[in-house]
Parts: C-alpha cells; structure tokens; sequence
C-alpha cells in the first residue's frame, strides 16, 4: 500500500466531514464550500507529489537496470544515471510510461493543471474536481509500474 492509499483515504474522509457539516448548516456554507476548493487542491497537489515520488523512484529502478546490461545504449543509460538528478518528471513519465502513449498524454494534461495549481494560486477546474476518483487513478498507475 503506498502513501497513496492513505491519501486517497484521509481525503474522503475529509469530504465526508465537510459534508455533514454542510448538511447541519441552515444559514449560507460559502465559507464551507471555499474550504471544499481548498481540501481539493491541496489533496491534488498532495497526490502529485506523492507520485511524483513514486515515479522518480521507478525511473531511477529502471535506468539502473538498463545501465548494467552489455549493450551498445548501456552509455547513454549510464548518462541518464550520472545525470539522473537534473532529469524532469516529465521525462522520467515519457521512460515510464513510453508504451502507452494514451496514459503519458493524460499525465502531460494532469502535470499542467498541477503547475497551476501549485504556482499559479488557482483552484481546480470543475472538470478535475474529483478528486477522489483521480487519486485511484494515481494509485492504479502505480501497481503497474
């Protein structure tokens, strides 16, 4: 079980509360429904990073074993390792995940609304705010790997 699981678990949890709470309000719950935008941008960002991790790690693991084999591109897999530190998430996404162009085209999509999020101060958009169900794609992604 990654940290993912954990995650993805406190998250809903979270709603649940913030739920019941606004149910329990008879007057305005803007200020729960601010909160709401809140808790699911920082669980996004939580969540990337998490994979991010997660996805450095497995980079790492699968740029080892390549450098060790007697082949001609051992070299440049032996550069990738010297180098490995200054390797973005997004290239080690593309080593990742280079036989499924679909699921590395959803995670360019998902890294950019990440960097808004995190840099740009802006909320989710409606259409990533489910949260929850993205948290189990992450956690799908990652039994793959």
């Amino acid at each position: 079980m990654s940290r993912l699981t954990e995650t993805h678990r406190a998250y809903r949890r979270l709603v649940q509360l913030l739920d019941q709470e606004i149910l329990k309000r008879s007057g305005s719950t803007k200020e729960l429904e601010r909160f709401r935008e809140t808790l699911d941008a920082a669980f996004y960002l939580l969540g990337w990073s998490q994979f991010e991790h997660l996805v450095r790690q497995e980079a790492r693991d699968l740029i080892d074993e390549k450098a060790r084999f007697r082949m001609i591109g051992r070299h440049a897999w032996r550069y990738l390792q010297e180098n490995l530190k200054a390797l973005p998430v997004r290239r080690r996404l593309d080593l990742i995940f280079h036989d499924n162009p679909t699921v590395r085209g959803q995670l360019d999509k998902d890294y950019e609304l990440r960097n808004e999020v995190a840099h740009d101060d802006r909320l989710l958009p409606r259409e990533a705010k489910d949260v929850s169900a993205w948290l189990l794609k992450l956690e799908d992604l990652v039994d793959k790997f």
